[in-house]
């Protein structure tokens, strides 16, 4: 399985992807900072699809590390399926 060609899938929600599209088109000149935070674009390859996916996650630092947030947009609930 390749994924050298494959463009990476945005999300289905509206204002995340005009996010990540701004970001794209402006190479991080816009859309890096969202709502006065800095924000990342990680791509995720399905290990059975192999179908890219981009997503824009809001990061910090702790040192040189890089912490990650993952949550779904600030709902009230972050569970799936809950």
């Amino acid at each position: 399985m390749t994924t050298e060609n494959k463009q990476p899938v945005d999300s289905p929600t509206p204002w995340v992807r005009d996010h990540i599209k701004q970001y794209v088109e402006s190479d991080g000149s816009d859309g890096h900072l969202w709502r006065g935070v800095p924000t990342l674009l990680l791509v995720t390859t399905g290990r059975k699809t192999g179908q890219r996916h981009r997503s824009a996650l809001i990061y910090g630092t702790d040192g040189d590390k890089l912490m990650i947030v993952a949550s779904k947009g600030g709902a009230e609930n972050t569970r799936s399926g809950t």
